[in-house]
């Protein structure tokens, strides 16, 4: 067998494994694209406070808050559950941004979560994403898993991997 009929073999080999498999593929099951590649300008606060990331290519988990410091940009929960560290303060006003319109900035204390989807997490393994509606996050969870929660159970979740990450080793 030539070098050239082997390597016909193992790819033609390879692509008989994989290609029962594809539906599978971790990149499909939530069908949004997070983080956004090519985004559109949803906000002109373009980086994280905490952490730099690009807040446009993490518009679907993005946050604002206030401060008796400041007013401040997360893109992430996890990023506003640091920053509130950090700067000894309590985060106020809060907004998030809801997961399927991105564009659309949602009271946080008023959105509808979804906690430990298939979705990616943004700084995070469990992901914690905001809906308008209770109706839209109940769809949700039937294809993606997790389960529904308000933003100080998402809050509270994001604190508690926080500790969890910051315990020392022994």
């Amino acid at each position: 067998m030539s070098r050239r009929d082997l390597l016909k073999f193992a790819a033609g080999l390879m692509a008989g494994i994989i290609w029962p498999f594809r539906k599978y593929s971790f990149a499909e099951k939530p069908g949004v694209e997070h983080p956004i590649s090519a985004p559109l300008v949803y906000t002109e606060k373009t980086r994280c406070d905490n952490c730099g990331m690009d807040r446009n290519k993490w518009a679907r988990t993005r946050y604002d808050f206030t401060s008796d410091k400041g007013a401040y940009h997360t893109c992430s929960i996890h990023c506003l559950a640091v920053l509130s560290m950090k700067l000894q303060t309590k985060a106020e006003n809060v907004k998030t941004a809801e997961y399927f319109h991105p564009e659309h900035m949602l009271k946080a204390d008023e959105a509808v979560y979804v906690i430990g989807s298939d979705a990616p997490g943004t700084m995070t393994r469990t992901s914690k994403i905001a809906f308008g509606e209770r109706g839209e996050a109940e769809k949700f969870i039937v294809d993606h898993g997790g389960r529904i929660g308000d933003f100080y159970g998402a809050l509270a979740e994001a604190i508690k991997e926080l500790d969890t990450h910051m315990k020392p080793h022994h």
